[in-house]
């Protein structure tokens, strides 16, 4: 199979255009398993295929996935686990099977779990706003950070910060990239990412003084 890791970093581009989403106390980013499923199948239609067993059982439901070579072999495996007694349990544990198997074949943002495993188990995410615009800067419709991603949206995260540990991942993991542009290209916008960066860590180390 030609350029294997350049058509599955292709599929993930896909799937970030159908939205990408945060586990506001990871930090990580999950992508739709729908999306998932649609482009990588679009992309790999007649050369790899997804092979997916359903076990039955008294109180749960276990879906097995292989995704596996032209040749037959195991590329990878995903297993998801869902209670007969939720809507849907038998589609949802084929769903997320496969959906982790991909992920363990790379089709995955930085998280292996999907957008709808986390809404099946009542754990809210936030949309990443990559269309929104960055603010106080004069050319505001032309000119955005990396990835589109704007000030507004970063410095929310910032101030949604609960731990030193987070608020140091948010700057320099998180957002690396849109710190380095701004501190390169854009001072005013970099001057304001600092000022809340400090900001909430003050209130953080205060926080964890007085407790």
């Amino acid at each position: 199979m030609k350029d294997i890791k350049e058509r599955i970093k292709k599929v993930v581009e896909q799937c970030k255009k159908d939205g990408t989403y945060v586990d506001p106390e990871t930090g990580k980013t999950c992508i739709k398993a729908a999306s998932k499923i649609k482009y990588f199948i679009e992309e790999f239609v007649g050369e790899i295929g997804i092979e997916t067993n359903i076990k039955t059982y008294e109180e749960f439901y276990v879906g097995v996935t292989k995704i596996t070579s032209p040749q037959g072999g195991v590329l990878a495996t995903g297993h998801a686990k869902v209670f007969r007694n939720k809507p849907k349990s038998f589609e949802l544990a084929e769903t997320f099977s496969i959906s982790r198997a991909l992920s363990f074949f790379s089709v995955m943002d930085d998280n292996i779990t999907s957008k709808e495993e986390y809404d099946e188990i009542g754990i809210p995410l936030q949309e990443n706003k990559i269309s929104a615009e960055v603010i106080n800067m004069p050319e505001v419709k032309q000119v955005l950070l990396n990835e589109k991603t704007s000030v507004e949206y970063i410095i929310e995260q910032i101030n949604l910060a609960k731990h030193p540990t987070r608020l140091h991942y948010i700057k320099n993991v998180l957002f690396s990239e849109e710190f380095d542009d701004a501190i390169k290209n854009h001072p005013r916008v970099y001057r304001d990412l600092e000022n809340a960066y400090d900001i909430r860590m003050n209130k953080l180390q205060g926080a964890t003084k007085n407790g």
